[in-house]
């Protein structure tokens, strides 16, 4: 991604993977079979994961002209954060879709070798005035001619927190993808979970923030409860305003694009 690409509002989603259980892991690894024993496994996850997100976004892609630009923005310890570039709604939907497909499938499969899962979170932010892009060409890896680009901004820093609200082979969704999905006439695959409420340390006044976990309808039955889309959009729009005039928070509005 370039730093042009940013000269005008655009909606980046950021999509995270986190190990869970991986701290117990490496001290028991460690104390058994020595230092590097651990070293397999993160090994084989951060390789595999970004080619099994790749291959659900080409199947849920497979009737559009072309697939989104995305990749691996940042690897942070145990979790990997992918960034997206949708062109619509519609996009958007199918870039959360296949995550959600990549984190059940590969939490399954990890789980099968290893005493480990992971957890998904998906968020956006609209890079111009909230949130901003820089080029960095001093951090490992970058140059003059080619700078490492990051994201800054309070839509970004609440994935962070968001994220670790997730579950074991589930996907958490911010509340302004939410929203704007909710309020689709073609939720394409997705089905919403609203499971309460939890403040996130420096979001939005410390106000109770809106946990909704997304999956897939074509994975069968979920142990959470579905609540309707229209029923969803109605809450958080509900949520949003009474952060706004009762407590002075100005959360995200629902992302806005191309319906598409």
């Amino acid at each position: 991604m370039q730093i042009g690409k940013f000269d005008r509002s655009r909606l980046v989603m950021f999509l995270s993977a986190d190990v869970v259980g991986s701290t117990a892991f490496k001290a028991a690894a460690q104390s058994e079979t020595g230092p590097d024993s651990w070293l397999g496994a993160f090994e084989t996850l951060f390789r595999e994961l970004p080619l099994i997100f790749i291959g659900h976004l080409a199947r849920q892609f497979i009737e559009e002209d072309d697939l989104p630009e995305s990749g691996v923005w940042k690897v942070m310890g145990d979790e990997v954060v992918f960034a997206a570039l949708p062109q619509s709604l519609a996009h958007a939907q199918l870039i959360t879709a296949a995550f959600c497909g990549a984190v059940s499938s590969y939490d399954q499969r990890i789980a099968e070798r290893w005493p480990l899962r992971i957890r998904g979170c998906c968020w956006g932010a609209e890079i111009g005035e909230r949130n901003r892009a820089i080029e960095i060409p001093e951090m490992l890896g970058g140059s003059e001619d080619s700078p490492y680009l990051d994201f800054l901004g309070p839509d970004i820093d609440i994935g962070f927190r968001l994220s670790g609200h997730s579950r074991p082979g589930e996907v958490i969704l911010s509340p302004n993808l939410a929203e704007a999905f909710a309020e689709q006439p073609d939720q394409r695959d997705l089905r919403f979970h609203f499971v309460g409420e939890a403040p996130l340390k420096g979001v939005c006044a410390g106000q109770p923030f809106p946990l909704v976990l997304v999956s897939l309808v074509s994975a069968g039955d979920t142990e959470f409860d579905i609540i309707p889309a229209p029923d969803l959009a109605a809450r958080l729009i509900a949520t949003r305003i009474r952060m706004r005039d009762q407590h002075g928070a100005l959360p995200a509005p629902p992302v806005r694009l191309d319906q598409g």
